[in-house]
């Protein structure tokens, strides 16, 4: 039998490139910032793919 997946289990972490971070004054060279709902998402201006 199938089964749907639990909404209140945690989503894995996104991975992070610490050597893009690097220098980032938005994230505060974490990588990751906190949107308006108080969750971890990856950095806008250094961690957008294809970005430096």
């Amino acid at each position: 039998m199938a089964h749907e997946a639990d909404p209140t289990t945690p989503t894995p972490a996104p991975h992070i490139d610490l050597t893009r971070a690097r220098d980032c004054h938005v994230c505060g060279e974490w990588g990751t910032v906190v949107d308006a709902h108080g969750h971890d998402e990856p950095c806008p201006t250094c961690q957008r793919p294809g970005g430096t």
